[in-house]
């Protein structure tokens, strides 16, 4: 595969970050938000952390981080946390009130039942911890091009353009991607929200220069405040009650 085509989006974010200055990639700016709540001594969970090492920055600084996944085979690649354990979000195989906080990238889209993996990352939180999580805004188009397209081509696609290993996308459910959502699942759990951020990137959809700019277009109009809650991608922050 060309370098042309593996890099495909990045070329456009590199393009887009152009156009706008001070953008930058949401994973980036997800890891700053973890960073800021991240002590040395923090106890972190990383649930869906699968082979991805773009947090090792920050979990360098803390000495205990966790990461849990189904996929063995994708956990036995990770490098970045210090403890690997094979497991499912809504029945988490630890126990309770351990985590300083518990984080998901990319997992909330996936969830049969979001509620109980929540009930479950509350559990193992303490008191006054906090879940911090990156997920897609199920308001955005994106969603709505995802939902209608076949799950049979999304790993092509995401090989084509994103340049993603082979058999590296899983089932969408998109049962906790809006904010109503989300803050009634968790206000009912037990948790209080600190932190939202609507973040845009008019990527992925760029297959080519008029697919670009036709996106640019359009994230030019969630620029305006009052359509932010429809960008892309949400970063929620949501602490535990304290007892």
């Amino acid at each position: 595969m060309s370098a042309l085509v593996m890099n495909r989006q990045e070329y456009y974010r590199q393009q887009y970050a152009l156009r706008k200055p001070g953008w930058r990639h949401s994973l980036f700016v997800f890891r700053d938000v973890m960073d800021s709540y991240l002590r040395p001594d923090a106890r972190v969970l990383d649930i869906g952390c699968g082979h991805a090492d773009f947090l090792a920055p920050v979990y360098a600084r803390s000495r205990f981080t966790c990461g849990l996944d189904p996929d063995k085979q994708a956990l036995d690649k990770n490098t970045t946390v210090r403890e690997r354990i094979a497991g499912i979000a809504g029945a988490l195989p630890l126990c309770d009130g351990v985590y300083d906080v518990v984080t998901s990238v990319w997992l909330c889209e996936h969830l049969d039942v979001p509620e109980r993996a929540f009930r479950e990352m509350h559990r193992v939180l303490k008191p006054g911890g906090h879940v911090v999580f990156l997920t897609p805004n199920a308001w955005n188009y994106n969603t709505w091009l995802i939902r209608l397209t076949p799950h049979a081509l999304h790993d092509l696609l995401a090989r084509k353009l994103h340049g993603r290993q082979a058999h590296d996308t899983y089932p969408v459910r998109y049962r906790f991607n809006t904010l109503g959502v989300i803050d009634r699942t968790l206000s009912h759990i037990g948790f209080d929200q600190c932190k939202i951020i609507f973040h845009g990137d008019p990527t992925y959809v760029s297959f080519n220069r008029p697919l670009f700019e036709l996106a640019c277009a359009v994230e030019r109009l969630f620029d305006l405040p009052p359509l932010h809650p429809a960008r892309v991608h949400l970063i929620g922050v949501y602490q535990k009650q304290k007892d």
